[in-house]
Parts: structure tokens; sequence; C-alpha cells
């Protein structure tokens, strides 16, 4: 009797503390961001861009120095302590359907190191997401991609 007692205690233990683990909701709209080179390596691309961001971006015109804050390319140093204050390409951003995408200027130089970050605590969430959810999600400063073309 005892060990059936016992078996039924450890039981009603597991399932109560079972169902208090909650699911962290995922902050989908910064996870799901992916950058990359297109076919050509001459652009760089940010894909998996919300839609309600894509609209933003079209109903504004966003200058340069605008689009730097949110998306931005850089050659790359071998200076660690300067990479945060490099000046970002100019260039020219699309903006497509889920993308965003920048050309710069002067095309890539074949065997240069760059990066590009995608500054992700710029994304705006839904209203309703932060409404449902009752918290704003941070991941970080930014996202970032390394790369080098050799042509």
């Amino acid at each position: 009797m005892k060990l059936n007692n016992l078996f039924h205690i450890f039981i009603f233990f597991f399932l109560v503390l079972s169902s208090c683990s909650q699911e962290k909701p995922k902050d989908s709209t910064t996870n799901d961001l992916l950058i990359g080179l297109s076919a050509d390596s001459a652009e760089v691309v940010l894909s998996r861009v919300p839609s309600f961001i894509i609209d933003e971006f079209r109903a504004d015109s966003l200058d340069n120095t605008q689009w730097v804050n949110f998306f931005a390319v850089y050659k790359d140093t071998s200076d660690q302590e300067m990479r945060d204050f490099q000046a970002a390409l100019e260039g020219t951003y699309t903006i497509a359907v889920g993308t965003v995408r920048f050309k710069p200027e002067t095309e890539f130089k074949s065997g240069d190191n760059y990066f590009a970050r995608c500054y992700t605590k710029m994304l705006l969430r839904r209203p309703e997401d932060i409404i449902s959810t009752r918290k704003i999600f941070t991941t970080g400063d930014f996202i970032e991609f390394k790369f080098n073309t050799r042509k």
C-alpha cells in the first residue's frame, strides 16, 4: 500500500511541476531575419523581413543616413576595437517583397573582407503581439554577416 501511495504522490508532483513550466514565446521578428549575398555577389540581401516592416519602409522615404541606422554594410578591419567606429559604405537600398537589398556605390573589391549588420532593436513589433504577450523582446543589438567577394 505504501508503494502505491508513493507512486501516486510522484505522479501528482510531476503533473504539478510540468504544468507550471511555460514556453517562452519566440521573438520571430528578429530571429527569422537572414543576411546574405546576392547570386552575383554585387548586393547584400536582408531577407525574411516581415511585411508590416516592408510596408513601413515603403511609406517612408528614407535617406542613406536613416537606412544606416537599420541595415548597413561596412569594410572590415583587422583592429577589432575600431570595427564599431567604421563608416558605413555608401550605396543604394531597394525594397522588394520580404527583402531589403543594398548595392554599394563602388563594387565590392575582390579579396577584401566586409560585414553587414541589421540593427534589430530598430525593428518594430506589431502592436497586437506586444499586447498579447505583454512583453517587448530584445534579442541583442544587431545581427551580423561577414563576407568577402572572390571573383
